[in-house]
This record gives C-alpha cells, sequence and structure tokens, in this order.
C-alpha cells in the first residue's frame, strides 16, 4: 500500500505541474504587430499634408501633388515598400488627423515648436530656416544689418519680421520700419523703390526669388527654426524609419539635389 501510495503521489505531482505549464502557455501574451507590418498590411503609407509651395502643391498641368516634401514622403514609402496616399487637408487639421490614425506621418514644412511635440512625435528636421535680409541686387551699399541705418525696411504687421526688425532698431542701428498686412506687398514696394529692403523667412524668399531674380538675400538668417516629420505620439518605429531615410538622403546627395530642384530652382 506504502508503494502505491507513493505512485499515486508523483503522478498527483506530475499532472500538478503539467497543469501549471498549460496554464503558463494559456496565459502568454500575443505577440504586438510590429508597426511597419501594420502599414504594409494595410498596403499604404497615409500623408497629410497641406498646400505651401514648393513643399507641397499642385502642378499646374496635371493637377498632382507635387514638392519637395511629398519627394520625402515618396522615398519613406519606398523604403517601408508600400505606395503612398497623399491627403490634402487645412494645416490646422493635420495634428488632429494624425492623432486620430486617419495618416501615418504629417509632412508640410511644419516648424517643430516645444507646443506641438506635447501632441506629437517629431523625427529629426530635415531643413533649416530663419528670418533673412533681403534687399535688391543694385543697392549694392547694403551688405550687413549695420548699412540698414537710416534705410527704410519693410516687415509684416505682427509677424516675427517685424519683431526681427525692432530687435535690430532696439540694438542701436537706426532705420524706419514699415509694416505691411502681407509679405508680398512690401517685397514688390521694395522693388518698385519705395523700400531699401525687407525681413522675410529664407524658404518663402527663396520661393520668391525664382521669380523675382532681381532680388538678393543678405547674409545668414537672423532667428533659426527647423522642419519637421511629425508621426503619432509614441510611434518610435515609424519616427526610426524616416530619421534612417532622411539620414540616407543626406548622405547619398539626394537631399542637397531636392534642395536645389525644389527650394533654389538650381540645376
Amino acid at each position: 500500500m506504502r508503494k502505491y501510495g507513493k505512485m499515486i503521489g508523483v503522478l498527483l505531482l506530475m499532472m500538478l505541474a503539467l497543469g501549471v505549464l498549460a496554464g503558463c502557455g494559456s496565459d502568454k501574451p500575443t505577440a504586438q504587430k510590429s508597426r511597419i507590418d501594420e502599414i504594409k498590411q494595410k498596403g499604404k503609407l497615409i500623408l497629410a499634408t497641406g498646400n505651401y509651395r514648393p513643399f507641397e502643391y499642385h502642378d499646374e498641368k496635371t493637377n498632382k501633388i507635387i514638392g519637395y516634401d511629398i519627394d520625402v514622403a515618396e522615398a519613406v514609402a519606398k523604403k517601408i515598400g508600400v505606395p503612398l496616399e497623399v491627403q490634402e487637408m487645412q494645416f490646422t487639421s493635420l495634428i488632429p488627423t494624425l492623432q486620430n490614425g486617419q495618416a501615418d506621418l504629417v509632412i508640410a514644412a511644419m516648424y517643430i515648436t516645444d507646443q506641438r511635440r506635447e501632441v506629437v512625435d517629431f523625427a529629426e528636421p530635415y531643413m533649416d530656416t530663419g528670418m533673412v535680409l533681403v534687399t535688391m541686387k543694385n543697392k549694392t551699399a547694403i551688405n550687413s544689418v549695420n548699412d540698414l541705418a537710416g534705410k527704410v525696411v519693410g516687415v509684416k504687421t505682427g509677424a516675427t519680421s517685424e519683431k526681427v526688425a525692432q530687435d535690430i532698431k532696439a540694438k542701436g542701428i537706426d532705420f524706419e520700419i514699415k509694416s505691411y498686412k502681407e509679405t508680398v506687398d512690401y517685397l514688390l514696394d521694395m522693388e518698385n523703390g519705395r523700400l531699401d529692403a525687407s525681413i522675410n523667412d529664407l524658404l518663402n524668399q527663396l520661393e520668391y526669388n525664382k521669380t523675382h531674380p532681381d532680388v538678393r538675400i543678405v547674409g545668414d538668417p537672423f532667428t533659426k527654426a527647423s522642419l519637421g516629420i511629425a508621426v503619432k505620439k509614441g510611434d518610435k518605429e515609424l519616427a526610426d524609419v524616416v530619421n534612417a531615410v532622411l539620414k540616407d538622403m543626406k548622405q547619398n546627395g539626394e537631399a542637397d539635389k531636392l534642395y536645389k530642384k525644389w527650394l533654389t530652382g538650381e540645376k
């Protein structure tokens, strides 16, 4: 009887052990699907963007959305191995669309700001910009802010250009600040000889200069801002893919080619 009792005890222990192992197996969480696998399964990378030439705008002949940002997004989609779907919308709708999962990423010449960082994540900056001094090519005496003394400078009312002009003037350089409602208005006034110089965003000015070759940019930007590609908060996997694409584009010269193609108009 003692022998049979030991055997029964051993069997009970074995059954208990098997039960515990089976229980562990059933409670094991299923592996979470990769974010990139989700995009591949969906069969497309969805880009939310706006309309801001030369970053994203409609081609006059085909009406297709083209631009610097579109080329970058195409490179990201190619890296993942899916086609790109472009969704154009108002700038204010971009981040909400990303947050609710209707888009995978936002590329729209968007400034990286602390306020935006609170609600979305950004890949590494892909382009820098800032406010610059501009004048006419025949104004050879203006080569720095120090040459603005006694001059008339155009800016946009309530914009960063107006603040930059006020900051320069506060440093002791005496010139007249003339404010306008729209950037194009003071640039045209400058071309017509009613202003000596203007202050404008670098990227906006580069685009303007394509069709106004007598205007020139003087020196480096006064301020610095970075453009970023936004992904949903916590979407590190997609951000890593974007960063890898941006790094490759810088190393292989593609970023420089796109800058010349879309921003400066160089061949």
